[in-house]
């Protein structure tokens, strides 16, 4: 059984922040996720918008250093989320579930929900809410990842946590395989912007730290008495694979949808 627990993984925004950053640094080609929304959503700077599930707010700390006038609100279940959107000027950090939404019916001209959505227990239940929120002629965009994203940095990091008897990964309710349907059922017409890509790693420490970032996903805690140990025999191991492949790049395929809806008068 699982033990991953969506608050302990996002307690601290400091994994969130290594992986992020690992795919700004190590992918194969540019990697610019929120770039993407952006070209979906074409803002014009004027719109009331709510990212739900905003994260470390950098999506919105971008938004708000490119001159957007509009009212911009972060949504998280993590209260260290929620103060780092707060402590961005011209951004609100508000505590709430995706299922849930502390706002009225039509609070917002744009709704975003960037590689959030696998957490919800109810993804379609989410976007309802998402619709709920969002006035009508107003846009929801939602990004998720491909089905088995970077498959050996995963595959690695739940061997080691197996061998430990720590347990299993987090199962993914929803990606760019069952994405698409479900916004069509709760919006009608569905936008699909792709991307495929890679992570490429040339030697082991940023792999490493990559690989770390994602313990808790696999029910390795900051605080499991096994931490240390488990990290120490994934080190070996990585280190092991470069020494045994030279001249070679550790390659984890991944990528993402950005599906965007606009939504319609009921």
């Amino acid at each position: 059984m699982c033990s991953y627990r969506l608050d302990a993984e996002y307690a601290d925004p400091t994994p969130l922040k290594v992986r992020i950053d690992t795919h700004e640094r190590y992918s194969e080609r540019p990697d610019e996720p929120a770039a993407a929304v952006l070209a979906a959503l074409a803002l014009t700077g004027t719109e009331q918008l709510a990212d739900i599930g905003c994260g470390d707010a950098r999506f919105l700390a971008q938004l708000a250093a490119s001159g957007h006038q509009g009212p911009l609100v972060g949504i998280d279940t993590s209260p260290a989320m929620v103060a780092a959107a707060d402590a961005i000027p011209g951004v609100r950090g508000v505590f709430g579930s995706a299922e849930r939404i502390p706002f009225d019916d039509n609070s917002f001209d744009v709704v975003t929900a960037r590689h959030m959505l696998y957490h919800v227990p109810d993804p379609t239940a989410a976007l309802r809410d998402f619709r709920r929120i969002t006035k009508p002629g107003g846009s929801v965009s939602v990004v998720v990842n491909h089905p088995g994203t970077y498959p050996h940095t995963s595959e690695l990091v739940a061997a080691h946590a197996t061998t430990y008897g720590v347990g299993s990964a987090v199962t993914m309710t929803v990606d760019s395989d069952t994405l698409p349907e479900m916004m069509t059922q709760v919006f009608g017409d569905v936008r699909i912007h792709r991307s495929d890509n890679a992570l490429v790693f040339d030697t082991p420490e940023p792999l490493v730290r990559f690989a770390e970032a994602l313990f808790t996903l696999y029910g390795v805690t900051p605080n499991h008495p096994r931490r240390q140990a488990i990290l120490t025999d994934l080190r070996e191991d990585v280190e092991d694979w470069f020494t045994h492949h030279p001249g070679h790049t550790w390659r984890d395929p991944k990528g993402y949808i950005v599906a965007t809806a606009v939504v319609e008068p009921e």
